[in-house]
């Protein structure tokens, strides 16, 4: 397996934006992926921290994804190279296994990935885009996180990017709030509600592209208003915060620095985004009484929260290690049945000794031990203890030699 990335460790917030894939292009993305010499298998993943491509394939397929990828962004391949990090066989899988586990992630053990994974790998298994290979990976993957989850510490304080953002909202220092959120309905937006529904003294204005209600059931602090009218609510809002996923702006500078005009009132606003692409206009955040944060910013809150979870971390990868090595071993043995379709008839003659024997020869001390350490295991206890009745006992059931 191959893979190439570009994340938040990579490259800053604007240089992944112009990477990002969206949504309704993310199909025609990975057809192009799969029409390049070599490639027989594909998965894409687009986030607001990272834009990553894992093939399966023949041949060193670097150079075609980096291609593909730069013909999507409308950028030199030169300047993608600077971007991206390049992950191949037992790499490519360790690093997958971290991404799903959230231990990759700009808020280390955030719960969002998961999810985002999965849906990547449903979206490309359901389009014909996947094989036994990356199949088998991408469910280990899976799985792992989900262990990692249940068993480590690493999301049960789990602090995701909207909760960072939910608390700079906390953090002005106001009786009473005013906040007008865009994207409720999204993933990020559902977190970000719940956390600014924690605090009483909130009131939230969420925006609607229907007049379903959604938003008002969930309480009766959440005001419903539509998508068209969202320019009305700003002069009343102490925090404006983003979080759609529309390629356009759903604020401007020059639409907001009229709104404020009309307001006539020194009052400090916050500006919230984390949306990829970005939703606000970043002059906003040069404008008087306007303080934008970004999702570079988040990156900067995320970094004390990372530092708590180290212990944790290192619990995580034990068990990344561990199912690492369960996939390993199934694809090497499905790599050797599939090329060899006779192998159980051409083994059926070889007895344990001379196996063993080959195995001494051919292996590495510590492979070696291991199979010999393997093979104690299976040793019947009574055989083990040397049990002169289990030993009379197995050679009267032993068939007669008929010799």
């Amino acid at each position: 397996m191959e893979c190439i990335s570009i994340s938040y460790k990579t490259a800053e917030s604007a240089k992944r934006q112009k990477c990002y894939i969206p949504g309704e292009k993310a199909e025609d993305f990975r057809r192009e992926i799969l029409a390049a010499a070599g490639v027989e298998e594909c998965v894409t993943l687009s986030t607001c921290n990272r834009t990553e491509v894992y093939v399966q394939g023949e041949g060193n397929l670097f150079r075609e994804l980096e291609a593909v990828l730069a013909r999507a962004a409308g950028c030199e391949e030169e300047w993608l190279k600077g971007l991206v990090r390049r992950y191949q066989g037992q790499r490519a899988l360790h690093h997958l296994f971290r991404v799903a586990c959230g231990m990759e992630s700009m808020v280390i053990g955030e719960d969002e990935i998961l999810g985002q994974v999965r849906d990547a790998y449903v979206r490309a298994k359901e389009a014909g885009a996947t094989g036994y290979e990356l199949n088998c990976v991408f469910q280990a993957a899976l799985s792992c996180a989900k262990r990692v989850k249940t068993e480590t510490m690493l999301s049960k304080t789990s602090v995701s990017v909207a909760t960072l953002a939910a608390n700079e909202v906390f953090r002005l220092p106001l009786s009473h709030k005013t906040v007008l959120l865009m994207g409720s309905s999204g993933q990020m937006g559902g977190i970000l509600l719940k956390d600014l529904l924690s605090q009483e003294n909130i009131r939230i204005v969420a925006t609607t592209r229907s007049h379903n209600g959604d938003c008002q059931r969930v309480s009766p602090r959440v005001e419903n208003v539509p998508y068209q009218e969202r320019y009305s609510y700003l002069e009343e809002a102490d925090v404006v915060v983003s979080a759609t996923a529309s390629p356009h702006y759903t604020l401007t500078a020059g639409r907001v620095r009229e709104v404020l005009r009309r307001a006539a009132d020194c009052r400090e606003r916050l500006f919230i985004d984390i949306a990829m692409p970005p939703d606000i206009d970043a002059a906003i955040g040069q404008m008087e009484g306007c303080r934008l944060v970004a999702l570079d910013e988040i990156r900067r809150l995320a970094e004390e929260n990372n530092r708590l979870k180290q212990k944790a971390l290192t619990d995580a990868e034990e068990i990344l290690e561990e199912e690492l090595e369960k996939l390993c071993k199934t694809l090497s043995f499905h790599r050797l049945t599939k090329a060899d379709k006779n192998w159980k008839e051409r083994y059926a003659g070889c007895s344990a000794e001379k196996l063993l024997y080959l195995l001494r020869d051919e292996l590495d001390s510590t492979s070696f031990e291991a199979v010999v350490q393997v093979l104690k295991e299976q040793t019947p206890k009574d055989h083990k203890s040397g049990d002169p009745k289990a030993k009379e006992s197995a050679s009267k059931n032993q068939a007669p030699d008929k010799r």
